[in-house]
């Protein structure tokens, strides 16, 4: 995953451009995160509290989809009668 590039060359930024612009990275990536680079190399990906979580929940809710699909293909299913009558 390492060589996996998403990255959006309008957002990418120098690491000495976080401290010398630290006060407006809030507004910045209110939009997209930012790809911190150091020696030309991409190194962080800096972005809001809140875009981070929300990428947690959806990554959580894609591996339940995941792990339903995975027992509904291993026959672990019921019928609703069944399902109605455990309840």
């Amino acid at each position: 995953m390492r060589n996996m590039h998403l990255t959006s060359q309008s957002n990418v930024k120098p690491i000495s451009y976080m401290k010398a612009n630290a006060a407006r990275l809030r507004e910045e990536l209110a939009f997209e995160p930012m790809f911190v680079t150091q020696n030309g190399e991409e190194t962080l990906v800096v972005q809001t509290a809140e875009a981070f979580h929300l990428m947690q929940e959806q990554i959580a809710f894609m591996q339940l989809v995941i792990d339903s699909e995975n027992s509904i293909k291993a026959g672990n299913v019921m019928s609703l009668d069944e399902m109605l009558s455990d309840l």
